[in-house]
């Protein structure tokens, strides 16, 4: 700590120094490069706020993959409210240990012990073609949750330097991914501009879904995370993954809903993410307003009673789901078409 610039009190010693240590915020400047030959492909779920709907959507999506033969993977990863395992999973069929216990336990050494336990089949998948496995963010007994929470976000050293956490969050989906073999990852982030939000949308998505609300707060708070990657020369390496969801579309005039919405959305990705093309060119990242599909372009969720009402995700209507998400699922079929027509 003695190099470590800070502000030294007093005079006399023992000398101590006020680090100001800078965490949330950092590793949003950075950005992995994708993996296009990795077997699974990897959604995150991210919204600002919760609320928007963002875990019940992760379920229908999960729900709709396995209907078509797919095998799917969902990660509860918003460890610090969790509840989308606890939804997809009665209390019977939850998993003995989690992504927390797992954390606890990798920093002692027994990580691997505990990967065969941490993970089960989701119910809604019994009678479809494909899968659903979840992991949850804690297991069956959580035990002190609390306590354990706090000693996720730990670097571990090692005989290579030291691995930080969000280092070790990836060695676990990679494991994860090598005991299931998903097709596809769902990831449910944290919301809002927590480190480990950053991690699941910079550093383990192939795709990432933007939820949002059609309001002032969602705008400003989008634009700040897209200013950030503009500033820090990031924003070319993760543009192409970024994929606007407008959720919870209120019952009435929703055309109108939308149109305002699209507006919005196409401005903050004009302004930051998309080029800026001359009179006459036409190659580069950019989009016009009604162009689609676009990053820009919400896919749609509409409110619904039925879906808002629901306590259990353990079986889910098709009816239900198809007025509320389905030109949502629609969507998300054609990024997954798309990139699985792009990889080598």
């Amino acid at each position: 700590m003695a190099n470590e610039p800070g502000l030294i009190i007093g005079t006399d010693r023992p000398v101590f120094r006020l680090i100001d240590r800078q965490i949330t915020g950092q590793s949003w400047a950075t950005v992995s490069e994708h993996n296009a030959a990795r077997a699974s492909h990897r959604i995150a779920m991210y919204s600002l706020k919760g609320g928007v709907g963002r875990s019940t959507t992760t379920a229908v999506a999960a729900w709709h993959l396995a209907r078509l033969g797919r095998s799917v993977l969902v990660l509860d990863l918003d460890l610090e409210s969790p509840g989308l395992s606890a939804s997809l999973l009665p209390t019977s069929s939850q998993p003995e240990f989690g992504i927390v216990d797992w954390f606890v336990e990798d920093a002692i050494g027994q990580g691997d012990a505990v990967i065969a336990h941490m993970s089960a089949r989701a119910p809604m998948a019994q009678d479809l073609p494909g899968d659903v496995w979840v992991v949850p963010s804690h297991g069956a007994d959580p035990g002190d949750f609390m306590a354990k929470l706090g000693r996720c976000y730990l670097d571990l050293p090692g005989h290579a330097g030291v691995e930080a956490w969000d280092r070790r969050l990836l060695r676990l989906l990679s494991v994860l991914e090598a005991d299931k073999a998903p097709d596809v990852v769902l990831l449910d982030a944290r919301s809002g501009f927590h480190d480990l939000a950053s991690a699941v949308v910079t550093e383990l998505a192939d795709t990432v879904l933007l939820f949002a609300i059609h309001s002032e707060q969602t705008w400003s708070g989008y634009r700040l995370l897209f200013e950030h990657w503009q500033r820090y020369g990031v924003a070319e390496r993760i543009r192409e993954r970024l994929q606007i969801v407008a959720a919870l579309i209120p019952e009435t005039d929703r055309d109108a809903y939308l149109s305002e919405f699209r507006e919005r959305s196409w401005g903050i990705f004009r302004d930051h993410l998309y080029d800026e093309l001359g009179a006459g060119e036409v190659d580069g990242f950019s989009f016009d307003l009604n162009d689609a599909p676009a990053p820009h372009r919400p896919l749609p969720i509409y409110w619904h009673r039925g879906i808002a009402s629901l306590g259990s995700l353990t079986a889910l209507d098709p009816q239900l789901v198809a007025a509320t998400a389905g030109g949502f699922l629609a969507g998300l079929d054609e990024l997954l078409s798309s990139a699985e027509g792009a990889a080598p």
